[in-house]
This record gives C-alpha cells, structure tokens and sequence, in this order.
C-alpha cells in the first residue's frame, strides 16, 4: 500500500473508534432545520452519514481514475507493440533489400570477374602463341645456322690444305 492509503485507513479507523466511544451522543435527537422545513433526528448520525456517503464518493471515484489509467496505459502499451512490430516490419524489409542489392553487386562483380577471366585466357593464349611462333622462327634459324656451318664444315673438309 501507498503512505496515503495507509494514512486514510488509519484516518477511517480513528473516525470509528471515536464514532463507538461516542454513539450515544451521535443518535441523541435533536430539532435539525433544512431551511424550507424542520425535522427532529439523531444530528451525529446524519452528519456520519453523510461523511461516509462523501467517502464512497470518494472510493468510486478513485476506483474509476484507476480503471481509466489502466485502460490507458493498456492502450497506449498496445499502441506501443503495434509500433514495434510494425519498425521491426520495415527493419526486416530493409535488411532483405539490403541482402538484394549485395547479392546484385555480387553478381554484377562475379560477372566483370568472369569477363576479366576470359579476357585474361585470350591475352594468355595470344601470348602463348607469340611465344611459340617466337621458339618455332628461334628454331629454324637455329636449323638454318646448323645447315650453313655443316655445310661450311663439309666445304673445309673437302678443300684441299695447304693454300
């Protein structure tokens, strides 16, 4: 309990023990006048009961405050879960467009890359056949050059010495 309800009960518990120390002259009749008319009754006991009336007011009145606050908050806490809900919504959108657009990029590269490949195994067989056109004109050369010196050879050979 809150130190204000415990302040009212211990107030409401004062209030009846006074009312039981002094009942008897709570109910000792009396000439009550309402203005427009007069009446003879207990003056204490009409007083407590419009007191007690006051403070069932009082009661419903918290009663419905408190309900109110709770419907409220109730409210506003659903509100809340729909917001979340709806942010978690547009967050798990925007990560699934997000994984979209690195896949397309990642594909997009995977593309360039496999162009760039092909481009690569042209330049590296071009390159390949200019060296094997380079070996093949090396070695006819080198054939021709061997055909000149066996031939000088042979030429030395059959020449007589001594010129």
């Amino acid at each position: 309990m809150h130190f204000l309800g415990v302040i009212i009960l211990v107030a409401l518990f004062l209030l009846a023990v006074f009312t039981l120390a002094n009942w008897s002259v709570l109910t000792a009749t009396t000439t009550l006048s309402f203005l427009a008319f007069s009446l003879e009754g207990p003056l204490g006991v009409i007083l407590l009961g419009a007191m007690l009336g006051l403070v069932a007011l009082f009661v419903i009145y918290a009663l419905t405050r408190r309900t109110q606050m709770l419907m409220e908050a109730r409210r506003h806490a659903q509100e809340l879960q729909a917001q979340r809900k709806l942010a978690e919504t547009a967050e798990a959108s925007r990560l699934a467009e997000l994984r979209a657009d690195v896949a397309r990029e990642f594909g997009e590269l995977r593309t360039q890359i496999a162009g760039l490949d092909g481009q690569m195994d042209r330049h590296a067989q071009a390159t390949k056949q200019s060296l094997d056109e380079a070996a093949n004109g090396l070695a006819a050369m080198v054939g021709e050059v061997d055909d000149k010196i066996d031939r000088a050879l042979a030429r030395n050979a059959t020449e007589p010495k001594g010129n």
